[in-house]
């Protein structure tokens, strides 16, 4: 918590707080500060009579910023001094377990648990919840998003129905990357936070014409290919553990992949292919054997790796190792016949 109190400190991407270990009459003070302050903007007020507790995980990317908080019955407030110090004109989407009595700009809704609600940033607001909740806050630049809205389409108290199905695809590719442990890359970042910004302008009228997502099925094929990134070298990587995880049958996930013209087995074995090259280009011949690097990227047979690393990069994992850089950066055009890793 001292490091977010340093002048011109860049906070790290993901921050956990609870007061748990905090004596009573601390966990409200250092709560509003640390997490409502500083981290996301907020007042809180808790329900007169009920003992505060909270604890919540924030991470922030490049353009956009998730929350999920869980904590006895609050009020919480977007205040106009809150407003005036803050230079970014967010819009937030939130939602939670539990009923939720929302207001803004004179208007108020009273959301069933599981339904979301849009805010603006520069407007006052207001959360209130009776019971224990846990929220999921997720915000990105109004600037950002007004371009992929229908024209004159107001962000304002737009609510979204728990049944939604992509309501339930960002939630569930939020959870995705807050589970993550490892740092993202860049690359993966940027990527994510488009992601996040389709999904909620698709949600609240996305126009067919400005360039965005493309619907609920391209949304879900990327979310099921950052999944795959993420356990590519897990043994028990497969079409089924995707879709249990993603909640849509394997039937579903091949129909995703046939769509682009190649299949779910395909782009599991590029990305294996492509890891494993990156490991032998860096790899000491005296220290690291091929065996080691196949079964790191979750290839379980041997010949199998090597003829088809061979076939993809018209060069063996041997001789890739050994310093021939032959065909290492041309990947073969005809392997497998496959469109999709031609434009790789």
């Amino acid at each position: 918590m001292t490091d977010m109190d340093e002048p011109g400190q860049v906070p790290p991407s993901s921050l956990f707080l609870s007061t748990t270990a905090l004596p009573q009459r601390d966990r409200l003070p250092v709560w509003r500060e640390v997490f409502g302050q500083t981290m996301v903007r907020l007042d809180i007020e808790p329900v007169k009579g009920v003992s505060f507790h909270a604890e919540g995980k924030l991470h922030t990317l490049p353009g956009a910023a998730f929350a999920s908080v869980a904590t006895t019955p609050v009020k919480v407030s977007r205040t106009q001094q809150l407003i005036a110090g803050d230079e970014a004109n967010m819009a937030f989407l939130v939602t939670a377990d539990v009923p939720l009595h929302v207001a803004q700009n004179g208007r108020e809704r009273v959301l069933n648990a599981g339904d979301a609600v849009f805010l603006r940033g520069n407007e006052r607001s207001v959360i209130q919840s009776r019971d224990r909740a846990r929220f999921i806050n997720i915000s990105v630049p109004v600037d950002d998003l007004t371009p992929l809205l229908t024209k004159g389409r107001d962000l304002s108290m737009a609510v979204v129905n728990r049944q939604s199905d992509l309501l339930d695809l960002l939630l569930g590719y939020v959870r995705l990357l807050n589970a993550g442990q490892e740092p993202h890359s860049d690359e993966l970042d940027r990527l994510a936070v488009g992601h996040i910004r389709d999904l909620m302008a698709a949600m609240i009228g996305a126009d067919p014409g400005a360039g965005s997502a493309g619907g609920v099925r391209a949304a879900r094929l990327r979310a099921v290919k950052t999944d795959i990134g993420e356990h590519l070298c897990e043994p028990g990587l497969s079409i089924d553990a995707v879709a249990l995880r993603h909640g849509i049958s394997p039937r579903y996930v091949r129909k995703l992949f046939h769509e682009e013209q190649t299949t779910f087995s395909d782009f599991v074995l590029a990305l294996r292919l492509e890891r494993s090259r990156h490991l032998l280009l860096g790899a000491d011949p005296a220290l690291v054997t091929i065996a080691s690097v196949a079964y790191a990227c979750g290839f379980n047979d041997l010949s199998y790796f090597n003829r088809t690393f061979r076939r993809r990069y018209d060069v063996t994992p041997s001789d890739l190792r050994n310093g021939s850089r032959q065909g290492a950066g041309r990947p073969n055009d005809d392997w497998l016949g496959n469109p999709w890793l031609r434009r790789r």
